[in-house]
């Protein structure tokens, strides 16, 4: 069990290359260049995580700018909450839920870059040259109805 365990975790860290805080810290900052999010004085977000995610979950919400509005949940819970937030932050290995994003019209965002190059997620974040970047998924994006401004996208790297 215990050995279970170890390469459990060891799988997980080389998933996710940025720290949740980081991730946190860039998001604030990406969504001020969503053109629906402009408009939104307190953006909502969703935070999906499970059991074993709870460490990483409070990094991530410690992370987010005051002006966030966060709620945190289970996978099972998306789809009863979903239609009241504009953003769901899927932590590392949950991303089955994230068709719902489509949808209902919400940006999905994850630290799994693979989630975002495999157009199941439309933001994300990873590692490059030692230092975070944002990537996105440019069908995920539309499918989700989801705008940015071309100056963030012009430094993010960009998947179809």
């Amino acid at each position: 069990m215990l050995l279970f365990f170890c390469i459990e975790n060891s799988l997980f860290a080389q998933t996710v290359q940025v720290p949740e805080n980081i991730q946190a810290a860039l998001l604030s900052k990406v969504l001020k260049f969503n053109q629906d999010l402009q408009k939104t004085a307190n953006i909502k977000i969703l935070v999906v995580y499970n059991k074993n995610l709870e460490i990483n979950r409070d990094n991530f919400i410690n992370g987010l700018d005051e002006s966030i509005s966060v709620k945190a949940i289970k996978p099972i819970e998306l789809e009863k909450n979903i239609s009241d937030y504009k953003v769901v932050y899927f932590m590392s290995g949950l991303n089955k839920e994230a068709i719902l994003c489509k949808k209902h019209k919400v940006l999905s965002v994850t630290g799994t870059n693979q989630y975002v190059e495999n157009g199941e997620i439309s933001l994300g974040f990873k590692v490059e040259n030692n230092k975070p970047r944002i990537v996105m998924n440019l069908t995920s994006l539309e499918k989700e109805e989801q705008f940015f401004s071309s100056d963030i996208l012009r430094i993010s790297k960009i998947f179809k």
